[in-house]
């Protein structure tokens, strides 16, 4: 069991907030957050309070305070970054994806002419066996370099001529009539 509260002299609250501004003025305010959960312990406050003022969770004050003991203050902001959870796809599988959306969704046998999370993530599951959410999938896209595209909204049936005429000969008269009062609003 963890012990709750920290004592700290007056020497080591001074070198705590020393580091604690350096890291401010760094912008290393994820770092300095952890120094300032030692600062607030350290004086008395306790860690519900703590908690409370520096918006973490419980667990994480009492991990910080135990690495604090442990290692003092360069043991909170000396840790080596996460590294993540490692990727289920492999480089190669990763590769094989690549290629497969480079090439189109027809030449996969699929009737669509544009790629979709869903369309990627069911082709990853038959593919490789790897079950991923959509949201994922586009977190793997973009890694490869790849972007959402949104297609342009035409009418099928638009006739360009016929929509150059109503621009030159009907639009203006339309403009003209609420000029006047009456007619359609035109914001503009």
């Amino acid at each position: 069991m963890a012990r709750t509260g920290l004592r700290l002299g007056p020497d080591e609250l001074e070198d705590v907030a020393k580091i604690r501004g350096m890291l401010k003025r760094a912008g290393k305010d994820r770092l300095a957050l952890r120094l300032r959960v030692i600062l607030l312990v350290g004086q008395g406050t306790t860690m519900e309070q703590t908690r409370r003022i520096c918006e973490v969770a419980m667990c994480t004050v009492l991990r910080w305070v135990n690495t604090y003991r442990a290692t003092g203050p360069w043991g909170l902001i000396s840790r080596k970054p996460r590294e993540g959870r490692r990727p289920r796809l492999s480089p190669d599988q990763i590769r094989e994806l690549a290629e497969i959306i480079d090439a189109g969704p027809e030449a996969s046998g699929l009737d669509t002419g544009v790629w979709t999370s869903p369309i990627i993530a069911d082709l990853v599951r038959r593919r490789f066996g790897i079950k991923y959410h959509p949201s994922q999938i586009r977190r793997i896209l973009h890694k490869l370099g790849f972007s959402i595209q949104y297609p342009k909204q035409r009418l099928s049936l638009a006739d360009k001529e016929l929509q150059g005429l109503w621009i030159r000969k009907e639009l203006p008269a339309i403009k003209k009539s609420s000029e006047r009062g009456w007619g359609v609003a035109v914001r503009g």
